[in-house]
């Protein structure tokens, strides 16, 4: 029969061929291509614990999982997976936000550099013989200091309260808002206090975002969010596209509502060859890479081997997904 951990996931996916490398000897596990010929429903028989893509969440496959106790996912977010549909079904959903959150706040805060100090448009001069003029535009070249800035943190989990703490580096007068406060003890750690979400985005140099994808939050950050904030302000995404509304965005940039913005995610990815985004001097975006370093996929995997011998011990498993709609 089958094992009772399954690694779900393309055989020739590099984070497949790393979890094999860090299998742990004594987990009854099997890596399992779900585009393969393999006898699935032999397979999954005895499978108590998946590990990796949301294929492992579909309806097909959960029919040849009667055993199934969680599903892990190696990343933070979690809105492409039915969490309740499952918890009904007696299997809990475990995201890996804690794993993530060191690689996606370093990459905010590049971000709020980037933009800052108009990297791409320096790298432009540099390499097409424009030297400085790419960069600079308007008195003193329109370069900025992130030291000393207000910044707003939207969302103080795993990811959100990582960022805070690597702000304190930059003397930040560092905002959070969260419709949970944090500790008293926490806020003094990281040297922040919560406000308003209105007041947030009228103190606020730099608003970033780290929430997650849901129905409170789809659209949190529309045309009344950006003409409350600053019009020096830099937006920061690096949580989920549609978390802003991608027309009125482009409309606050255009309108001057806001200074510029720094994105790893967009509402359709790949973001559009079209998309204006790309076109506009004071926005940055990436390809959603913010946590795909190799340090987050080996904590990713090695929390997911932990919960899976905890699953199998017969614990409650960690980091399970709260919906909060």
């Amino acid at each position: 029969m089958g094992s009772k951990v399954i690694y779900w996931g393309s055989a020739s996916d590099p984070r497949t061929l790393r979890a094999r490398e860090m299998a742990p000897p004594d987990l009854d596990i099997s890596f399992v291509d779900p585009d393969s010929d393999a006898d699935l429903a032999r397979e999954l028989a005895d499978c108590e614990f998946i590990i990796g893509g949301v294929g492992g969440a579909s309806d097909e496959a959960l029919r040849l999982m009667p055993r199934l106790k969680a599903l892990q996912i190696l990343s933070a977010g979690f809105d492409t997976i039915d969490v309740i549909g499952l918890r009904e079904r007696g299997v809990e959903v475990c995201n890996n936000s804690a794993a993530i959150a060191n690689s996606v706040a370093e990459h905010a805060i590049m971000l709020m550099l980037a933009v800052y100090k108009r990297v791409s448009k320096s790298i432009d001069g540099a390499r097409g013989g424009g030297w400085q003029a790419p960069a600079k535009s308007g008195p003193f070249g329109q370069l900025y200091e992130l030291t000393h800035k207000t910044v707003g943190i939207v969302g103080t989990g795993h990811i959100g309260s990582y960022v805070a703490r690597r702000l304190r580096g930059f003397e930040t007068t560092t905002l959070y808002y969260d419709v949970r406060g944090l500790p008293p003890e926490t806020e003094r750690e990281l040297e922040i206090t919560r406000v308003s979400f209105d007041e947030l985005l009228e103190r606020s140099d730099i608003v970033t975002v780290h929430t997650p994808l849901n129905s409170a939050t789809r659209g949190l950050f529309s045309t009344r969010e950006f003409r409350l904030m600053q019009p020096h302000a830099v937006f920061i995404n690096t949580c989920r596209g549609p978390v802003h509304d991608e027309d009125a965005l482009i409309a606050a940039l255009n309108d001057g509502e806001i200074r510029a913005a720094g994105l790893d995610v967009t509402e359709v990815e790949p973001t559009p060859a079209d998309s204006p985004l790309l076109e506009m001097e004071n926005v940055v975006v990436t390809p959603h890479i913010a946590g795909s370093t190799q340090e987050r996929v080996d904590r990713a995997l090695e929390f997911s081997y932990v919960n899976a011998r905890r699953v199998l011990n017969g614990d409650r498993p960690l980091s399970a997904v709260v919906i909060q709609d």
